[in-house]
């Protein structure tokens, strides 16, 4: 980073991002993880378009007022979604109309273009990346960067525009909540609860039921400790 500034975060998951492309069609790779056959081949896929729909969605994170990225996982994503897109003949990206009447996108991925032309064109991508950043040269890996972290609605695809559609579709955040397990007789059932700040709250309830008061005694006395410092 003493080299790369502010580009060194999103530089290196963009190389690390590529690798995992490079490799998840290697069979060996993939048997490693007990895919195998057409199974393996629908890991590899879903690898590739959950890559290229993970770089759309990314614009989320981009200030179109300051033209800035505030993720860099989010804008290696984007970048390696250009560079596909940019390759043509295999990622496509259209407007369309949702079924709720709204703008949406529809992104599709040859699959069967994958080895013969994705996986090339990651290869050479990913050999630029590793020679600029083995050889320090910070104005080459800048000007590549830029150029596929640019969003303008200049060109085929209109991706300040896209952006707006992008915004528009966004969801709240995920919460993932932990289930429990309660003993019923001889059976050990699953307790599951809702994606919610209450499910949470709940969840924490169900588990430290018995220990309640000691639990909270623990937090308090971790919170004394850290609220000189926050």
């Amino acid at each position: 980073d003493s080299k790369f500034g502010a580009l060194g975060s999103p530089y290196e998951e963009c190389r690390a991002e590529c690798v995992g492309l490079y490799l998840c069609n290697n069979e060996e790779v993939l048997r490693m993880f007990g895919f195998s056959g057409q199974e393996a081949d629908d890991v590899a896929y879903i690898n590739w378009l959950s890559m290229v729909s993970k770089g759309v969605e990314g614009m989320q994170t981009y200030n179109p007022h300051t033209k800035s990225w505030l993720q860099a996982h989010c804008r290696a994503r984007y970048v390696i979604m250009r560079v596909l897109l940019e390759a043509g003949n295999m990622v496509e990206i259209k407007e369309t109309t949702g079924e709720d009447g709204k703008p949406d996108l529809l992104i599709t991925l040859d699959r069967s273009k994958i080895l013969t032309f994705g996986r090339p064109v990651i290869g050479n991508f990913l050999l630029k990346l590793q020679v600029y950043k083995a050889t320090g040269d910070i104005k080459a890996a800048t000007e590549l960067f830029d150029k596929y972290s640019e969003i303008s609605n200049e060109g085929r695809y209109p991706f300040l525009k896209y952006w707006d559609i992008v915004m528009a579709r966004k969801k709240p955040r995920r919460l993932f909540v932990m289930s429990n397990t309660v003993a019923n007789g001889e059976n050990v059932e699953l307790q599951n609860y809702e994606s919610s700040a209450e499910g949470m709250i709940q969840s924490w309830v169900d588990r430290f039921a018995a220990d309640a008061q000691k639990v909270e005694e623990i937090l308090i006395n971790e919170w004394k400790k850290d609220k000189d410092y926050f």
